[in-house]
Order: structure tokens, then sequence, then C-alpha cells
């Protein structure tokens, strides 16, 4: 498993007004300026932060990449693969921005053979994707969606039948402990959970600093764990990463929260793990795919929770993750190398 710093997490939302007539190429200034391209249509905020400093260009029909031949920088979510086969079609792009901290569907090779530089936004969804875990942590340990249902459906011996988790003396695994873990981290530490993570790429003093312990294996940290929250990035070394070894090795009645790529759970392990009672609960933010049909497994379950990959998609986590996706852009367009390059060998690239 791998974890550097640029942490897997939930992807940031257009904040669309009904009421935008930004289409695609549309002028937000004079002709000089660049044209920056959305891969959704552009709302009043992405507007707002481009106003006097660019042209946009958006996506209003069933083309995934309608506008993007006029393209100097681009602002993108998780959804479409930015390769080589979309770069051939954006002669003059320069910079592309992810917005939000998971880059995996950006191909970096292939946009440094572009000379394109590739960037993210690694401090905009760093608190409302971290809330939204601890959220989803609580939703799942206190059998939150078992007890409303029994509720409605006027089941009756309620006390009796619920039988969760106290958090205060029990212990979470966190795997990873980047910004939105670390985060985590100190949330639990709080409300009195004892918390072990495994993160090879964090060095001794940041351990020390959270006051969690260390472990040397994925294995070894959720051996001991009632919860096992998952923050690692996706990459082709940590996908499946919760497979159905991980999930033997923890201990029955544990109880999974997973708010960074779906692509790090294997689904069908998780499944039969619930079905088994090994699992006592899980809470997803992220899935694979995205979002699941209404009639995949996962739904409707009283012990599962799945939320459509919105933990970064609060009204302050929107408008952060977007201020420093346009900010990376317009450093790169202005000519200066965007402080969150992820691809820096592509400097200066078609920049120069």
């Amino acid at each position: 498993m791998s974890t550097p710093s640029h942490e897997g997490s939930a992807d940031a939302g257009s904040a669309h007004a009904g009421s935008a007539n930004a289409g695609s190429a549309n002028a937000s200034g004079g002709g000089e300026l660049p044209v920056v391209w959305f891969d959704r249509p552009a709302g009043r905020l992405q507007r707002e932060l481009l106003e006097g400093r660019a042209r946009i260009a958006d996506v209003r029909g069933n083309d995934p990449l309608e506008g993007i031949e006029t393209a100097q920088g681009a602002i993108v979510g998780a959804a479409i693969r930015y390769d080589r086969n979309v770069y051939e079609r954006a002669p003059n792009m320069r910079v592309i921005a992810r917005a939000g901290i998971g880059f995996d569907n950006l191909d970096l090779d292939d946009a440094t053979e572009f000379g394109i530089a590739a960037c993210n936004t690694p401090d905009g969804p760093t608190v409302s994707t971290a809330e939204q875990a601890v959220a989803l942590i609580f939703a799942i340990t206190k059998g939150v969606r078992e007890s409303v249902d029994r509720l409605e459906a006027a089941e009756g011996g309620y006390w009796a039948r619920h039988g969760h988790l106290e958090l205060r003396g029990s212990t979470l695994a966190l795997l990873g402990l980047g910004r939105i873990g670390g985060y985590v981290a100190s949330v639990m530490s709080a409300v009195g959970m004892n918390v072990v993570a495994y993160d090879p790429y964090v060095s001794d003093e940041r351990i020390a600093e959270l006051g969690v312990q260390r472990a040397s294996t994925p294995a070894d940290a959720v051996s001991v764990a009632h919860v096992v929250s998952v923050h690692a990035p996706l990459s082709d070394a940590t996908r499946h990463l919760v497979d159905a070894d991980l999930l033997a090795a923890m201990i029955d009645g544990v109880y999974v929260v997973n708010t960074s790529r779906g692509g790090l759970v294997d689904q069908d392990a998780l499944l039969a793990a619930l079905s088994a009672d090994k699992v006592r609960g899980a809470a997803l933010d992220v899935t694979e795919p995205e979002p699941l049909p209404p009639d995949h497994p996962l739904l409707g379950r009283p012990d599962v929770v799945v939320t459509p990959h919105v933990a970064s998609a609060t009204v302050a986590g929107r408008r952060r993750i977007f201020m420093h996706a346009v900010a990376e852009v317009m450093t790169a367009l202005d000519g200066s190398k965007p402080p969150n390059m992820l691809n820096p060998q592509a400097w200066p690239g078609r920049n120069a």
C-alpha cells in the first residue's frame, strides 16, 4: 500500500446555478483571455472565480469533452479518464487541475508527454471529507439506519435488540494517515478511541504529534480494531486493499468505513463478510461503480450506509476546492509553476 501526501478523497461537485448561461466557450472577459474548460456545467461559483481572468468553456450536451478543443486550462472531476485520448483533442491545453485530492483518473505520464502541467487541490476537501468520515463512523457504529428502519416498521423491542458499539475505549484503525486520515485521528482520539494507523510514508514525528500507534502492515492495524476507516489513495498497488484476506484478519463484528476511493474495497468480499456477520456494518461514501445501480446488493441493507460520493461537497468545501483549482490553473497560465503540480518534470512544457 502506498499513501503519499496526495490522499484519495472525495470529488468536488459543481456549484451549478440553474440560471447559468456560460455555454461552451462562453466569454466572461475580453477576447484575449485564456479559456478554462470544465467537464460539467459551470455555475455561479466558477464564473465568479474566473470573472475578468478567463473565458469559460463547459459541457452542456452529450459529448463529455464538449469544448475542450478551445481550452488552455481545465478544471475536472473524477468521472473521466484524462489520458492521451483526451489530450489529443486539446491541442492548446497547458494545465489541468483535478478538483479534489485524488488524481487516479489523471494519466500523469501522458500529461507529461504532452507538456501539460497536472495539479490537484490537496487542501480543499480535507475538513469536509474528514467530517463525513466521522459522521459515517458514528452512523454505522450506533446503528442509526437499523434503528430508523425498525421504528418505521413498528417492530418493537428496540432497546433489547440494539447492541452496537460504544466508541470510547474502542480501537480505530486508519489505513492511510494523510491530511484526511490525520484529521479523523484527531477527532476520534478526542472522542476517546485508541487509534492505530498504517501509513509507511508518514514520519515518526507526525505519528507522535497525532498520538496514534503505528502499525507495520495493514493486517497488523486491522487485527485489533473495532472500526476500520480507509484513507489511502487508489493505485495499482492499493486496488482492493480491503479484500477477503484483510477482512479475515479483522476481529468479528468490525465496522468498515470508506471515504477515499471505491476501488480500495473489494465490494464482493465486503458483502460476503457482512452476510457472514464478520463485518457488523459498513459505511461508504465511495463505491465501484459510482453511483451504484438501484438494485445493487449493498443498497437496502440495514447494516450498510451508502452516500453518493458527496463528502467534500459542503458549501465551504466546494468553494475552497474550486478556489484552489482556479489558483493552480491561473498560476500556470500566468507563466509560473503551480504549487501543487503532480508532474513537475513536465514544467514548463507547453507553458514555456
